[in-house]
């Protein structure tokens, strides 16, 4: 890690100083990079493991001078007055090309800048990554090679919603098949995928971008996020109509995005033919294999999660690998919701989400609880960390 501020001689120092922050993010796993104005200078924070933690602090010459490099490098503007700004930025890391997405916001201090590293594409391969179970799994790979459908991924703000979007695009991505997608912004570019960024200033909205998309011969339709209702109600005639849909909803779980969608004002009947697949998912912080042990939680944790009393619990305790907090890398959980036949009955009679949970977990959902429980008992995560995700 940088531990203090290296002298400026010239040109080649600031871009050699901006090289190392990224370098050094990378390959500690940092899902971003924070550099943010002080009163008497800058910081520079990592994000590991959904923390941030700071790494480097400078003066207020350097960071003048690294967010310029930073923003010729995410092709910025570097003069006139501070304005929000996005932009992308590949990067050479040890041979392999990242993705790095630039948001550029003015502050009372000086202009903030987060830099989000995306996935590489080796992560793009398999469904175990994701965190996904072998069932989990196997019920994904049957929706996806349906013809239409729509598919739904839900959850909070930075659980991977667009990582697992992503990964099924990847896995459709072939010539046979024509892929679009509208998002805001583009994040991870693909080769033979039509991305869009939404521009909402000269009338290109997820609804208005979705109805000319769908005049593109589009067998494929990625919408990053359903937001009201004129690109709910598209988004489900297009899934009606021979097109495979997919797209994120904010919801706390997978009957909660059938609930939202028909306050939304979509039909039930509609609905019911549609959706196919909705999953919900949250990112676990991991136990740090390298010092993993066995233990005895409280007895209230066990009571809390009425987990049987046989079972080995494992946590973590801190080393040098995991910087002293027991948490190394981030898994997914997913509650998966299969739309079958009885759950099509149920949706005409536009249920509650807890009627939608109930007929669910009979027709063999895993719900959020059950999911980090199976994360528990496998040992990558803690009992602690299973609460906290699903409390």
């Amino acid at each position: 890690m940088f531990n203090k501020q290296q002298p400026i001689e010239d040109k080649s120092d600031v871009i050699k100083i901006v090289d190392d922050i990224l370098h050094e993010a990378i390959s500690v796993s940092a899902s971003d990079i924070h550099l943010e104005p002080t009163i008497e200078g800058f910081l520079v924070r990592y994000r590991i493991d959904g923390v941030l933690k700071i790494v480097f602090e400078g003066d207020k010459k350097l960071f003048g001078h690294a967010a310029a490099r930073i923003k010729i490098m995410a092709i910025l503007e570097t003069s006139g007055m501070p304005h929000p700004q996005e932009g992308n930025i590949k990067f050479d890391h040890k041979g392999d090309s990242i993705d790095l997405r630039v948001s550029i916001f003015p502050t009372s201090l000086g202009e903030a800048i987060v830099i989000r590293i995306l996935e590489s594409k080796e992560y793009m391969s398999d469904f175990a990554h994701l965190g996904f179970t072998d069932r989990q799994a196997d019920e994904l790979k049957k929706i996806i090679k349906r013809p239409y459908g729509l598919i739904l991924v839900t959850g909070p703000n930075g659980v991977g919603k667009s990582t697992t979007l992503f990964n099924l695009l990847h896995k459709l991505n072939d010539p046979e098949r024509s892929l679009v997608t509208l998002e805001d912004p583009v994040e991870r570019k693909m080769e033979m995928v039509r991305q869009t960024d939404i521009n909402p200033k000269i009338g290109l909205t997820f609804a208005e971008g979705l109805r000319y998309l769908l005049r593109q011969d589009p067998d494929v339709i990625m919408v990053g996020e359903i937001r009201d209702t004129e690109t709910a109600r598209i988004a489900v005639e297009a899934a009606i109509t021979g097109h495979l849909v997919l797209a994120t909803i904010h919801t706390n779980n997978a009957a909660g995005a059938i609930v939202r969608m028909i306050n939304m004002g979509v039909e039930p009947f509609l609905l019911s033919t549609a959706l196919k697949f909705v999953s919900s998912q949250r990112l676990a912080r991991e136990n740090c294999p390298f010092c993993k042990v066995e233990y005895r939680p409280p007895e209230e944790l066990l009571n809390i999660l009425d987990v049987p009393r046989d079972i080995k619990f494992y946590h973590s305790t801190g080393c040098d690998k995991c910087n002293q907090t027991g948490l190394l890398g981030r898994k997914g959980i997913h509650e998966i919701l299969v739309v079958t036949r009885p759950i099509q009955e149920l949706i005409l009679k536009s249920p509650s989400d807890v009627q939608i949970n109930q007929l669910a977990k009979e027709e063999g959902m895993m719900n959020l609880r059950r999911a980090a429980l199976q994360k528990v008992f496998d040992g990558i995560i803690s009992i602690e960390e299973a609460i906290r995700l699903t409390e």
